[in-house]
């Protein structure tokens, strides 16, 4: 019974952090890349004013109604990219790499499209930025990662993330979370860019889930949790008064990237 609830609460997260899509796309579409990785997502409520000035006309900042992100309005993904290949499955910049992404969900306010556009990146590969979004800067990303479990135990993970920008500005993640069963699904998203409104990729995923906070459905497996901003452009998201609204881990996300 539990195991089916959160398979329920990781497609409600599928469809408050992008647009699933049942149906068949009605653009042509061009394959460009595929990753395979994994991630952890940080779900954040903070000043909804400050927010806004990250984007553009015609896009709102609208924050899940419902769900296990309720209330969230930022989100920063954490990405460890394992494998990077171009459309002929060879490498692709460099073939692997960390960056760090933060996205808000938003809403269209011409056509009402619900969607997540992206607002900065931290990228380590050169040659690959400012990136598809136009809005990535150079950084160093530090992961450190450590399992701890026996058997079929679901076990102990400890992650801690530390990004740097060129400037100095650090942002570091210490999380330590219970590992619990997974959730599999599909998803297909369009994502925007807030440097150009109009731009955006389809990213067809197949991912495991395994939600280890949600303050709206009362899902706490996270032991520890520090985060530090130093980044001056965020300082005014990050003044004290942001709030943790939820963590998800991906373990396996497997993605298909398009551009329209």
């Amino acid at each position: 019974m539990l195991n089916r609830f959160v398979a329920v609460l990781f497609f409600l997260v599928i469809i408050l952090t992008g647009n699933l899509s049942l149906t068949q796309s009605v653009w042509a579409e061009t394959f460009v890349q595929s990753n395979a990785e994994n991630r952890l997502m940080l779900a954040l409520s903070v000043g909804q004013a400050e927010l806004q000035k990250w984007l553009p006309a015609p896009w709102q900042v609208s924050p899940p109604p419902k769900g296990p992100l309720k209330g969230a309005n930022l989100f920063l993904v954490f990405m460890d990219w394992l494998l990077i290949q171009d459309p002929q499955g060879k490498p692709d910049q460099g073939g692997n790499g960390r960056f760090l992404a933060l996205a808000v969900p938003a809403k269209n306010m011409q056509t009402g499209e619900m969607s997540t556009v992206i607002i900065r990146g931290f990228g380590v590969n050169t040659h690959d930025l400012p990136g598809a979004y136009k809005n990535a800067v150079l950084a160093t990303i530090l992961r450190e990662q450590k399992h701890e479990g026996a058997n079929q135990e679901a076990g102990v993970v400890d992650d801690s993330w530390e990004i740097r920008d060129a400037r100095g500005g650090m942002i570091e993640l210490r999380v330590q979370y219970q590992r619990a069963l997974l959730s599999r699904g599909k998803q297909e998203l369009k994502l925007y860019s807030a440097v150009e409104p109009n731009f955006f990729r389809i990213y067809r995923v197949d991912a495991a889930a395994d939600i280890v906070k949600s303050v709206p459905t009362g899902i706490n497996r996270v032991q520890k949790y520090q985060i530090r901003m130093t980044v001056p452009e965020l300082s005014h998201l990050f003044d004290g008064t942001e709030q943790l609204v939820g963590v998800i881990v991906y373990p396996l996300y497997l993605r298909q990237v398009f551009l329209p």
